[in-house]
Order: C-alpha cells, then sequence, then structure tokens
C-alpha cells in the first residue's frame, strides 16, 4: 500500500497564512479545520484531497 504524502502543519500554515496557534486552535479548540491523520496517537498531517475539500466548502467565508 503506498502512503499518501500528508501535509504538514507547517506547510497548512503557509498554505493558509496563518499562525501555528491559529491553525492548532482550529483544529484542536474550535474544530474547524478537518482532523489530522493520527499515527500513534500523535497528530502527523493532512491528506491533501480532505483540505483540497475543505478549502473548496469553505471557499468565500471568513
Amino acid at each position: 500500500m503506498k502512503m499518501t504524502q500528508l501535509i504538514t502543519p507547517k506547510q497548512l500554515q503557509e498554505k493558509l497564512n496563518r499562525s501555528p496557534v491559529t491553525i492548532w486552535r482550529w483544529w484542536a479548540k474550535e474544530k474547524i479545520l478537518p482532523s489530522p491523520v493520527m499515527v500513534q496517537g500523535q497528530a502527523i498531517g493532512w491528506r491533501p484531497e480532505v483540505i483540497e475539500q475543505w478549502l473548496t466548502k469553505n471557499e468565500g467565508a471568513s
């Protein structure tokens, strides 16, 4: 099985032009972002297609 490359938190920060704290808050506290892929109980990143769907769904939202 081929492992899909994941978007790291740092890459997501750059893509969304947001701070690390905002990315964390959107994911962990406010549940705005989809859940990242977890490995051994640790968040390691997001699947690109999940982020693209999220961006499309939230396009134009402020």
